[in-house]
């Protein structure tokens, strides 16, 4: 099995290739369009790309016969098949090559990355691939949620054929005539356990739902369904989409994988810890009368007396020379006395039951 291989260029000739051109995890940008437009250089991984890049330099100091004593000497060794015309590492091999041998020469940035590009054009012609050079780097990018899929409904595991067959065939229907044929359905079918996914409270009911959705879109396109299709007349888009999803995809999965581990680690942690292995660091004793200047509890009484000063009109409401509710409210508590209507001492047994 071949190892994983990332993807980069650094020469873009056509102006209107960078919005044709795809991202790739891990590697710049890809371009497609292998008829009319350059392909990007594949770049080996890093354990390939280490052997790639060392060879490549004792090429351009030593010449093509060290070259050649290599494939003498390593001809069944499979990492460096890229001394072969026909791997796909060749290319880059050639354009690290001329980057060397330009690089010894004294020559700048621009004419390394020009004789690079020469020689990986080259070294893609003689393949049947017209390419530009990749000497840059891998960039790292940031990546963005796709459009939800509304058209795609996934069906849990285990469900028989026959019972799906009937659940898209009654979302077929129910997108076709509304949610009147649903309830003439669900009242002739009540006792039918075939259709017992229209009840609510059925696990499949949401998958009725996204079918009977997606149905209705596909019968009932929007107005300019005519532009989005001719946007996916553009291969090439469409697999940029592809793999946009696909990334996305992998880094939620990546990332729940991770959380999962981390819950993991901390289940496993915690189960380790021995709650009966503990050592006492310091007594507090409370001393007798300490508590004493505290205020005593209130009880369910004083509670309710509270509650009704508090939604008692204000002292202004009170008659001249007559005492306000609460200041008289006060002076009962005060006696120990206190007037309460049959909703208070309903809450007073009922706290005490």
């Amino acid at each position: 099995m071949s190892a994983p291989m990332d993807v980069s260029t650094t020469v873009v000739k056509d102006a209107g290739l960078e919005a044709r051109s795809v991202n790739v995890e891990g590697g710049a940008r890809v371009e497609l369009e292998t008829q009319t437009h350059a392909v990007g250089v594949i770049t080996p991984p890093p354990d390939i790309r280490a052997i790639v890049d060392k060879t490549a330099q004792f090429v351009a100091r030593n010449g093509p016969e060290f070259e050649t004593r290599i494939l003498g000497s390593e001809k069944n060794n499979a990492k460096f098949n890229f001394l072969l015309p026909a791997d796909p590492y060749n290319a880059y091999y050639k354009s690290k090559i001329a980057a060397f041998k330009e690089e010894a020469a004294g020559g700048d940035a621009a004419a390394v990355a020009k004789k690079a590009e020469e020689a990986a054009k080259a070294a893609n012609e003689s393949s049947g691939t017209v390419a530009v050079a990749a000497a840059g780097s891998a960039v790292a990018k940031v990546l963005v949620a796709p459009k939800k899929a509304e058209f795609t409904v996934n069906a849990p595991d285990g469900v028989a054929s026959r019972d799906l067959d009937v659940i898209k065939l009654t979302a077929q229907f129910a997108a076709k005539h509304g949610e009147a044929f649903v309830a003439g359905i669900k009242k002739r079918e009540h006792a039918n356990p075939e259709f017992a996914f229209l009840k609510p409270t059925h696990s499949m009911h949401g998958v009725f739902n996204a079918l009977a959705d997606a149905y209705a879109k596909a019968l009932r396109p929007p107005k300019n369904v005519d532009a989005l299709l001719r946007k996916d007349e553009d291969k090439s888009a469409v697999l940029e989409r592809a793999l946009q999803r696909l990334e996305w995809e992998r880094s939620q999965d990546l990332a729940k994988k991770a959380a999962d581990d981390e819950a993991e680690k901390e289940r496993e942690a915690f189960a380790l810890i021995d709650w009966h292995d503990f050592a006492v660091v310091e007594t507090i004793d409370f001393e007798d009368g300490e508590d004493d200047e505290l205020p005593e509890p209130m009880t369910l009484r004083d509670i309710v007396a509270q509650l009704r000063d508090a939604e008692a009109p204000p002292p202004s409401d009170a008659a001249p020379g007559r005492p306000s509710a609460a200041a008289t409210n006060a002076d009962a508590r005060a006696g120990g006395d206190v007037e309460m209507d049959e909703e208070e001492k309903a809450m007073i047994d009922a706290g005490a039951a």
